[in-house]
């Protein structure tokens, strides 16, 4: 299947996502938070090059992807990030006697045309650590360029979490097979079709807790047979072991 386009800039500034390859971590102990960083500033300008390559304007680093605001300079995106990946690549390998990619095959990447969306991309990234209970206050995680701002800056977690439109969260895509599959797991079923005919707590709860894995509602619609009124309903009424339980009838 061919790769989608990349939407280009009109101002040449991205958001950037970049994922660790499958059951990989990006950064495993500080060393590699301060190696990355150190990396990530020296191929911004290289050596003899009057223009910088690019510019990375606010940065979180978590241990299994990293958030970038980042600006084209004389590289264009896909340039840049390759630069920045390639160079962090072999350090992560050495150190840990693996070999292979260490980012994900493709990095993920929105445009920031407008000067309020590059603020409320810029404060999302800072936000990262707390979103992922790592800290009480973004000003609390080291390894993001939150230290270069406004220490006292305040953040809407509603606004941030809802209008930024690249998130960490949006990155797996399900097959109906896969959704039928997981369904049928967790509940005990033999067939997707039996899933209708268990009591209605435990079809709320197992359409909550794949609603949660990022399954869309009208894909989880689908597949389980419910209405989108329902799916979007669900909430989690019992512990997800408790789901075998569920009796047909």
């Amino acid at each position: 299947m061919p790769r989608t386009a990349r939407i280009k800039s009109t101002t040449g500034t991205y958001h950037v996502l970049l994922r660790a390859q499958k059951k990989r971590g990006i950064f495993r102990q500080e060393a590699d938070y301060e190696a990355f960083i150190r990396i990530m500033n020296e191929v911004q300008q290289p050596a003899g090059q009057p223009q910088p390559a690019f510019r990375v304007l606010a940065y979180c680093l978590m241990p299994g992807y990293v958030h970038l605001l980042v600006q084209e300079g004389t590289d264009e995106i896909a340039g840049a990030m390759r630069r920045l990946m390639v160079h962090y690549a072999p350090y992560y390998n050495e150190r840990y006697n693996t070999y292979g990619r260490v980012f994900y095959d493709r990095f993920r990447s929105e445009p920031c045309d407008d000067e309020a969306y590059r603020q409320l991309v810029t404060d999302y990234i800072h936000y990262q650590p707390v979103k992922h209970n790592r800290c009480m206050r973004p000003t609390g995680y080291p390894w993001s360029s939150v230290h270069t701002v406004d220490a006292n800056r305040t953040y809407d977690p509603e606004q941030l979490l809802t209008a930024v439109r690249l998130t960490e969260d949006q990155r797996r895509v399900f097959t109906d097979y896969m959704v039928a599959k997981y369904l049928k797991r967790l509940c005990g079923l033999d067939s997707i079709e039996q899933f209708q005919q268990i009591g209605k707590p435990y079809r709320r709860t197992a359409l909550a807790i794949m609603r949660k894995k990022g399954v869309s509602l009208g894909q989880l619609a689908r597949v389980s047979g419910s209405t989108i009124n329902v799916v979007r309903k669900a909430r989690i009424l019992m512990p997800a072991k408790q789901l075998k339980n569920a009796t047909i009838g």
